[in-house]
């Protein structure tokens, strides 16, 4: 199945989508959050997969796929050639790649939802991309072992991990640079687990004007999706709607100070999940 948000007449809801358009699953059963669904249980939602839309993908606006998620875990340096290119950048090229995952936070209201602008804060110049897989949570989950941990996924979704670069590089911690409003992009939607490709056919692609500026591999992941969701689980107390990003690959614009400037398209691709897409705009006054 897949998941949405998204917002019709001015009213946020849930809903599937299906071939035809979305099934509205506020109006049907009442659910007002993806979160809430989780929590719930995605058991007997195949019968509404299977019915009626009750609205065109033309009518509604999509939103970031969980609205209200407790936490939202980023991961540093999580893939070997972003960690080769930092280290090159460096002239550091014998350095060792990170024993633990490196963690950061991001702001609920920090990305944006497919189709929505991104913003260019009125404090900085450089708004950089970073496509990643995110994981969602489907239940609560602490201290669970790699093995186990991909039973406590509801589904995934494309992420761009955007970051304020000069606001991150204040302190040695990236949370700072990680939280402006609109800096990055959650969508389109949530793949369930279940159907989902395996985690080891990852193919992901960042473009940006239609240029491609990354992509990557399962085997570009330092710490893989269970070894991650397993770390976190000791740190944090994961709930349900939860976001867990999987790092980036090379060629950020950091790299290369290409920054994404007034009128710039961004796309995170990845096969099987969906094609995540925003202009990028100045924050309005």
């Amino acid at each position: 199945m897949r998941i949405a948000r998204f917002r019709q007449h001015g009213v946020s809801k849930v809903g599937l989508v299906t071939g035809n358009g979305l099934v509205d699953l506020t109006s049907r059963i009442g659910c007002t959050s993806v979160a809430a669904l989780l929590t719930e249980g995605l058991e007997g939602l195949d019968a509404y997969a299977s019915a009626p839309a009750d609205a065109g993908m033309d009518e509604v606006s999509l939103l970031p796929p969980v609205g209200d998620p407790t936490h939202i875990v980023g991961v540093g340096l999580n893939t070997r050639s972003h960690f080769r290119e930092t280290l090159t950048l460096a002239g550091r090229e014998h350095d060792e790649p990170p024993k633990r995952p490196r963690l950061f936070m991001r702001s609920p209201l920090s990305h944006a939802g497919h189709g929505e602008e991104l913003w260019i804060p009125r404090v900085s110049k450089y708004l950089d991309y970073e496509g990643e897989l995110a994981i969602v949570v489907g239940r609560r989950m602490r201290y669970v072992p790699a093995e186990r941990a991909l039973d406590f996924v509801a589904g995934y979704s494309c992420y761009n991990d955007g970051s304020v670069r000069d606001y991150q590089m204040h302190t040695s911690q990236a949370t700072n640079g990680k939280s402006f409003p609109r800096s990055g992009s959650f969508g389109p939607w949530i793949v369930t687990a279940d159907e989902a490709p395996p985690l080891e056919n990852l193919r992901l692609t960042t473009s940006v004007n239609g240029e491609l500026r990354q992509s990557m591999d399962a085997a570009d992941l330092i710490f893989d999706v269970p070894c991650l969701l397993a770390y976190i689980s000791c740190a944090f107390d994961l709930q349900p709607g939860d976001v867990v990003l999987s790092g980036s690959p090379a060629g950020s614009g950091g790299m290369t100070r290409s920054w994404l400037t007034d009128g710039d398209t961004l796309e995170v691709s990845i096969a099987g999940i969906g094609l995540l897409s925003n202009r990028v705009r100045p924050e309005p006054a």
